[in-house]
């Protein structure tokens, strides 16, 4: 049944009283508008008020988009703001940039809980903590003098060959809590996973001033193979998401004597236009705006309680260090500077890609996988771009057969 306007307004009333958008709401200084383009008579439904002087944004699109984007399980390109502004041409936001991000969270905010609400779905009230109890962490000195230091963490059999895990821009390695709690996989490997410097708990390298983060591809080859070293890892498999798997296939190309293969995640070919001036801004919430940037990279089937943990990591992180990484990601990175050289008969490579992700689509990471000759590539249905945290259950299941391949190319 296609949303009226009066159902969309009704459903926005709905969620507003919901109190975590409240809490976003009251927070926004921007008057929000929502209209539904080809209604007869129809008039901008006010959403928020916001503050005088404040700015004025306003969305506008059809009543078959808003069905779509309020429906139980949106196409991708149309569950969330930022999806909508990337990938559909019929959905129209007018205001200044500014103004945007400054309220980009509570709208994000908004169109999730008006989904749920639209919908009558209830949202789950935890994700599985008791993972944790497999894990443990410990500090690496990673330069000889002992002066440049990594948090990491491990878990599964010590004699099991090792699986090195790489997080994503902007985060740290609590993203692989869910698969390294997963029964099946610490059976089978010892799974390692650090924090970048100046990430999670890793303190930042020497010399390096606070705020001031730019990641480059020669530091970031130099970190994993210095925590390798550090962690007595003469070779290991691979699994990184995003730009972790961009080093990923800068490390296969570079440095085959040292890995068995690689699962990578979300791997983009080359991703620009994912950096934004207001990720580090004086007048914008940083972490807010860093949670609801890559909360609309994740799938709206994915449950809530693990949506909220993706974004929880990532509305932790230092001023500049999402954005400094995604000087790396956006602006650097170029899949085909190293695939020519990645060799599957050493380094067999996997390639697994959520089909709601827009900042490496499955279009992308297939090119990858093109130009890699004996790669393997697989879209994951109903995934976003962050499949570790969403649906790390689900994803186990399919990452199974991949690593079972790398564990008998290990024997042999």
């Amino acid at each position: 049944m296609m949303l009226t306007g009066n159902a969309l307004e009704k459903t926005i009333q709905e969620a507003l009283k919901v109190s975590e958008v409240r809490e976003d709401a009251l927070r926004c200084p921007i008057r929000v508008t929502w209209q539904v383009t080809d209604e007869q008579n129809s008039h901008p439904i006010v959403v928020w008020m916001g503050e005088e002087g404040g700015g004025v944004i306003s969305l506008s699109a059809s009543a078959a988009v808003w069905t779509n984007v309020l429906s139980t399980e949106p196409e991708p390109g149309y569950q969330s703001l930022g999806a909508l502004r990337r990938q559909c041409p019929e959905f129209s936001i007018d205001g200044s940039p500014h103004a945007i991000a400054q309220a980009l969270p509570f709208i994000e905010r908004l169109i999730e809980t008006c989904r749920i609400k639209h919908n009558k779905l209830q949202p789950e009230v935890t994700w599985n903590k008791a993972v944790l109890e497999h894990i443990t962490g410990k500090y690496y000195a990673i330069d000889h003098k002992k002066t440049e230091w990594v948090y990491a963490e491990q878990s599964g059999s010590e004699l099991a060959p090792p699986l090195l895990l790489l997080h994503t821009a902007g985060a740290d390695a609590r993203q692989w809590h869910g698969l390294m709690g997963q029964d099946t996989l610490r059976q089978q490997w010892r799974l390692h996973a650090f924090d970048l410097p100046g990430h999670g708990r890793s303190p930042l390298p020497n010399g390096t001033a606070n705020w001031n983060w730019r990641l480059t591809e020669a530091n970031y080859a130099k970190w994993v193979l210095s925590y390798m070293d550090a962690a007595g890892i003469e070779k290991t498999a691979l699994m990184g998401c995003s730009m972790g798997a961009a080093i990923s296939l800068a490390l296969l190309a570079q440095h085959p004597d040292r890995f068995y293969g690689a699962v990578l995640l979300e791997a983009p070919y080359c991703s620009p236009g994912r950096r934004s001036v207001y990720l580090n801004h004086s007048q914008v919430h940083g972490a807010r705006l860093s949670a609801a940037w890559v909360g609309s990279l994740l799938s709206p089937t994915s449950g809530k309680a693990h949506r909220d943990q993706a974004t929880w990591i990532y509305s932790q992180g230092a001023p500049g260090i999402y954005d400094g990484d995604l000087g790396y990601y956006s602006d650097d990175f170029n899949a085909h500077d190293h695939t020519a050289a990645i060799d599957t008969q050493r380094t067999p490579v996997w390639l697994f890609t959520g089909d709601y992700d827009y900042s490496a689509t499955p279009a992308d990471s297939a090119k990858v996988a093109a130009e890699i000759k004996g790669a393997h590539f697989q879209e994951l249905k109903g995934f976003g771009h962050f499949p570790m945290v969403e649906r790390p259950d689900d994803l186990t299941l399919d990452l199974l057969p991949a690593l079972a391949a790398i564990q008998a190319h290990i024997r042999h």
